[in-house]
């Protein structure tokens, strides 16, 4: 898969854009502040219909602007796709091949993306709902049944908790409990499963970045224990919300479920977040990335994009050089830079060089 031109109306600093890009290595070359990101955003919101930097879709629209749009030819191995984000005050619409799409799910993972950012470094410091927003964001591109579970879940979990706020019938409240306990089961077995592909990389590529032998893994912190057994997962669901029950009532409010879980990384059995330097976390965060692209492939048959926002600012040479030789020629990478030494040096096949300088944007060699 990849992307073949993107085409920019009044997004962000982009007035009226067309940018081509190769099967291949993308270089986004520009001084800070010119835009670079913001073309990497713009590639990621036709992949999850979001911003991977905030949440008010709002903010994408140019200065002054009604609306913002963004169209992206993509050729994947089910052929050649038009996609096309409209942004617009009172929210978005979405096309494929010309035709419009109600609903999210029919578009995610049209055009599938892994970002590397890095306000993703405060990933391990941030709240736990950033870090299940990742995750649900990274299943829910390859599983419409794990988003639409979602969706039932946090649907009910509304009723259930708006009831505790004014309610007091027991067998209604009961009815409200039991609509959130087969999508939380079907939520758990499918982050359990997602987690447990991603521990089967994560240390080979933290170990190909970073020069040495080390385990890395993912620890998935759910409110229960059991995440294979259905039947042993409802009986423990069950018992866990009858032992919170008067705390519910008491706080009004839904206080455990799938809504309040967490993931931690643990490199060499010790807590990333807690013991681990600023330059040991973004080899977390890229081996990460690089296992998300492999279990992509692993599930789609086809490799995704990858997007590279400012990926060597932090890392030294020879780790540079690490990170670029796990870099297939097979898979569309975009890279923003400074700096074209940083790249050249290391991939000696042709390199897409997209230069940008102050909103405008050429395509070289």
């Amino acid at each position: 898969m990849y992307i073949e031109s993107i085409k920019l109306k009044k997004f962000r600093n982009y007035s009226n854009q067309v940018v081509n890009f190769k099967n291949g290595m993308n270089l986004i070359l520009g001084e800070n502040g010119i835009g670079k990101t913001n073309l990497l955003e713009s590639i990621y919101l036709l992949s999850t219909t979001r911003s991977h930097r905030n949440d008010d879709e709002k903010d994408m629209i140019g200065f002054n602007e009604e609306f913002a749009s963004v169209e992206g030819i993509v050729i994947s191995k089910n052929g050649r796709d038009r996609l096309n984000v409209i942004l617009h005050k009172k929210g978005k619409t979405l096309a494929l091949n010309n035709t419009l799409v109600k609903r999210n799910s029919e578009f995610i993972g049209k055009l599938n993306a892994v970002i590397f950012s890095p306000s993703e470094m405060n990933l391990f410091d941030d709240s736990p709902r950033e870090r299940r927003k990742l995750i649900d964001m990274e299943i829910g591109k390859l599983s419409s049944g794990y988003m639409y579970n979602l969706s039932n879940y946090l649907k009910s979990l509304k009723q259930r908790n708006a009831y505790l706020k004014q309610g007091n019938d027991k067998i209604m409240l009961d009815t409200y409990t039991e609509m959130i306990y087969e999508p939380q089961i079907k939520i758990i077995k499918e982050r359990n499963s997602f987690i447990n592909a991603l521990n089967a990389y994560l240390s080979y590529f933290y170990n190909e970045i970073s020069g040495s032998e080390n385990e890395l893994k993912m620890v998935y912190k759910s409110f229960i224990k059991e995440k294979n057994d259905e039947k042993v997962m409802l009986e423990e669901i069950k018992e866990t919300y009858d032992r919170m029950l008067e705390r519910d009532i008491l706080l009004k409010q839904t206080n455990i479920g799938i809504h309040r879980e967490d993931y931690e990384f643990y490199l060499n059995n010790i807590n990333v977040s807690k013991y681990c330097s600023q330059g040991q976390k973004r080899m977390v965060i890229l081996a990460l990335k690089l296992s998300l692209v492999q279990i992509i492939y692993q599930i789609k048959r086809e490799y995704p994009i990858l997007l590279l926002d400012d990926v060597f600012s932090e890392l030294d040479s020879n780790h540079r050089v690490c990170l670029l030789k796990l870099l297939p020629n097979t898979i569309q990478t975009i890279i923003t830079t400074t700096d074209l030494r940083e790249v050249s040096s290391v991939k000696k096949q042709n390199i897409n060089i997209i230069n940008i300088t102050k909103g405008d944007i050429s395509n070289g060699n």
